[in-house]
Formats: C-alpha cells, sequence, structure tokens
C-alpha cells in the first residue's frame, strides 16, 4: 500500500511540475517564431519581389505575394555576361581569402596557444584590438600600398586587403578554439615523436574543427559580400565583383526592384547555404573531438 500510495504521489507531482512547465515552454516556443519570422522576413519579402513581373511591383494595393510568378527576372540576370564575370570573381576571392586566412591563421594560433610561453594572450588580445578601428582608416593606406605594389585594380589586390580584416578574426577564433582542446593528449603525442607539423595535422585539426570550420565561413562571408573596398580599389569589369556590379541596377530614373531582388538573392546563396550546414558540421566535430579525447 505504501509503495503504491508513493508511485500515485510521485505521478501526481511528475503531472503537476510538467503542467506548470507547459506555460513557459509555449512562450518561450512563441517568442522564438516571433523573433524567426521577423528575421527571415525581409528574406522572404526579397524572393516573393524577384518572382513578380514589372507590372506587378508597382500595383496599389501592394500585393504581398507574386499574382503570376516568372523567372524572368532571374534569367534577365544570369543572361548579363557582366554580373556572371562579377559572380566568378567574387568566387575567386571569397575562395582565396578562406584558404589563406585558415592557412595562416592556424600555424599562428597554435603557436600563440601552444609554443609561446609569455605574451600569447597579449599578442591574441592585440590582434583583436586591431579590428576596433573603423574600416574608413586603412581606405587611403591600403590605396596607396596597393598602387605602390601594383596591385591596384585587381583581384590579388582585393585579397589582400581582406586578409588584413579576415586574418586577426580567424586568428583568435581558431586559438579560442584550441584552448579547449586537452594539453595530455598533445604530451603523449610529443611522447611518441610526433613534431609540430604532425601535430598539426592529425590532432589539432581533428579536435578543433568547430572552431576552424567558424573561421572559414566567417573569412568566406566577408570576402563573398564585402563592398567598399571592392568599390574602392577595383574600376574596371574584369576584377569588379558582384556586390559592385549590382550597384549598377540603380539608375539615375529608374530602379529595377525585380532584377536587384532576383542578384540579391543569387548572390546570398552561398551565405545561406554555409550557415544552414554549419551547425551539423559544428556538432559533428563537437562529437568527434569528444570521442578522441
Amino acid at each position: 500500500m505504501r509503495l503504491a500510495s508513493t508511485a500515485r504521489a510521485s505521478t501526481a507531482l511528475a503531472s503537476t511540475a510538467l503542467a506548470s512547465a507547459a506555460p513557459a515552454r509555449l512562450a518561450a516556443h512563441g517568442v522564438l517564431l516571433a523573433v524567426s519570422c521577423f528575421v527571415l522576413f525581409p528574406y522572404g519579402w526579397m524572393l516573393a519581389t524577384s518572382l513578380k513581373p514589372v507590372a506587378e511591383l508597382a500595383l496599389v494595393p501592394l500585393r504581398w505575394l507574386p499574382e503570376a510568378p516568372t523567372l524572368g527576372n532571374y534569367a534577365a540576370v544570369l543572361d548579363d555576361p557582366r554580373f556572371l564575370r562579377s559572380l566568378l570573381n567574387s568566387l575567386v576571392v571569397a575562395v582565396a581569402v578562406t584558404l589563406l586566412s585558415l592557412l595562416l591563421s592556424v600555424p599562428a594560433a597554435y603557436g600563440l596557444t601552444r609554443l609561446t610561453r609569455r605574451g600569447g594572450r597579449g599578442v591574441l588580445v592585440g590582434i583583436l584590438a586591431s579590428q576596433f578601428f573603423p574600416p574608413m582608416v586603412f581606405f587611403v593606406p591600403f590605396y596607396i600600398i596597393l598602387q605602390t605594389v601594383g596591385l591596384l585594380n585587381t583581384l590579388p589586390g582585393l585579397v589582400f586587403a581582406y586578409l588584413s580584416v579576415s586574418l586577426p578574426v580567424c586568428t583568435w577564433m581558431v586559438a579560442t578554439s584550441l584552448r579547449d582542446v586537452p594539453a595530455e593528449i598533445e604530451e603523449a603525442a610529443r611522447i611518441d615523436g610526433c613534431g609540430d607539423l604532425a601535430m598539426i595535422r592529425r590532432i589539432i585539426l581533428p579536435l578543433a574543427a568547430p572552431g576552424i570550420v567558424t573561421a572559414g565561413v566567417f573569412a568566406f562571408v566577408l570576402a563573398w559580400q564585402e563592398y567598399i573596398f571592392a568599390l574602392l580599389y577595383t574600376t574596371s569589369e574584369a576584377a569588379q565583383t558582384a556586390p559592385v556590379v549590382m550597384f549598377y541596377l540603380l539608375s539615375q530614373h529608374q530602379i529595377d526592384y525585380a532584377r536587384l531582388m532576383a542578384a540579391s538573392v543569387l548572390l546570398s546563396l552561398p551565405v545561406v547555404i554555409p550557415f544552414a550546414v554549419i551547425q551539423r558540421v559544428y556538432r559533428s566535430g563537437l562529437a568527434e573531438g569528444g570521442i578522441k579525447g
């Protein structure tokens, strides 16, 4: 009888706890849903506008969804050789910045967190503090440097300019991730005769994968969407990137909103897709690191 009464009391307490937690859970889900709708609304509006014919853009009252969806705006954008060339330029610059940022930031972060006995944290703080300056401070110095070395109005010049922004942040991200790697694993590997380069390739890269992937995505997004540096340092169509070319869809007397939104959707896809998959990569990296640790 005592066991039965105890079980009934436990069940009643559990039901009461679940009932009291249900309103809080519903409220939390409601807040998350509202925030998600607020964040996703501009992207939904951009996609809907890109599918509208030109005649529907000036309808009164406003139509939220296209009545006669069309892909003509995308076809017009993709038929523009200048825009296609700019997309290729953006891809080349973004991939180069990402690869160089990772190739330089991983050894730098490893040296500052593992090989430097003193001053490593101070150097990292100084590297991150350099990003506190407004970008306009670097416009003229970078212009003079690129002009002096002959890289003005070239894709390598843009890569150099973007590295000055992405490399410090990537180094900080990777160094933060390396601090979570147990030092005992590296000590055991050194006892087995593992050198620094082998240490980075076989141990550091797998265990610090979440931070490295995050740094790579940051560098890619930065180089893909950057506008000011590309506008200042490129003047010819051969070196202009997609954000700069999109500016020319804004004419003096008329703005082609449909084509502008179609180009914006195409330009946002390489940014949205990495963010959609990075969470899975991040979780798998944490799980793999936990198993190996």
